[in-house]
């Protein structure tokens, strides 16, 4: 299963700040926007999942590129990458094509911190990893076609809410061995939540994602990750603006979304992306008629 999911070029376009083109024809060709200093790109965490644990820890660097470029996102082949919870570090050392590894396993309760030097400059960032909740029920359910949603099986829970903990949640389903995200303006609502009106409740059949559907036969597979308050409010920034650009394809850019991980050398030359530490509950079922 992949853990570098397909938000990825999305996630790089939609935090960097970029002109603002409105036309109704295309004049790409006569565009021409100043070369800037790319800037550090940061897609990954730490995941800790104990139904599919995973056999290494990745974090991919890459660095900016010209709005208007097809090209995909130079790596960066020569960082160093350590992680450390105040007691132990980890070097991450480099797989290929960007990609920074360790078998470490992350536990619950610490606060990671991420320091990244690369090009004369030292970068860092930190996110604390708290619980999910287990789900004490996982299952599909069919419903018909209403005028706001497709027709089809659904993937639905129970779980059980810690009372009087400031818990923050994000949703994922996978679909073909892939997380699978649709660009959508309710994201922000849909996929992640805070438990500020259910504190302590048990919940019962929440949809994990209104719209990915499942055929009989299929595996589905759902997470909900215990995410910190600090990653919510990226993502939420983050499912806002992609809902409302609707694409790339000559709307309006959206505006720059704040990384957590701050240049500590040059602070004005932050980086792109966030760093995260995440609990992941995780239930699959096959889909049944």
């Amino acid at each position: 299963m992949k853990t570098i999911t397909k938000q990825y070029k999305l996630i790089v376009f939609l935090c960097i700040s970029i002109l603002t083109i409105s036309c109704e024809t295309d004049v790409t060709d006569d565009i021409t926007i100043a070369e800037s200093t790319p800037k550090l790109v940061i897609n990954g965490g730490l995941e800790r999942n104990i139904t599919s644990p995973l056999a290494t820890q990745q974090i991919r660097l890459t660095t900016t590129i010209n709005f208007l470029s097809n090209e995909p996102n130079p790596p960066v082949t020569d960082a160093t990458v350590s992680i450390t919870d105040g007691t132990e570090t980890w070097v991450f050392s480099h797989q290929g094509d960007g990609y920074y590894a360790n078998a470490m396993m992350p536990v619950l309760d610490k606060t990671y911190t991420i320091t990244i030097e690369w090009n004369g400059e030292t970068y860092e960032g930190a996110d604390p990893l708290n619980e999910a909740p287990t789900f004490t029920n996982f299952y599909t359910e069919f419903e018909e076609e209403t005028i706001f949603f497709t027709g089809g099986y659904f993937i639905k829970f129970d779980s059980q809410d810690p009372a009087d903990i400031e818990n923050y949640y994000y949703y994922r389903v996978v679909k073909d061995g892939e997380y699978f995200i649709i660009p959508d303006a309710g994201n922000s609502f849909n996929l992640i939540t805070s438990d500020k009106f259910f504190d302590g409740q048990m919940r019962s059949g929440v949809t994990l994602n209104r719209e990915i559907t499942f055929e009989p036969g299929e595996l589905a597979t759902g997470q909900q990750l215990g995410i910190s308050e600090e990653y919510f409010d990226y993502l939420f920034e983050l499912f806002t603006q992609t809902g409302s650009s609707g694409g790339f394809g000559g709307n309006p850019p959206p505006a720059t979304i704040r990384s957590n991980v701050i240049n500590l050398t040059t602070p004005s030359n932050r980086a792109v992306g966030y760093f995260y530490s995440v609990d992941v509950e995780e239930g699959s079922v096959v889909v049944e008629e």
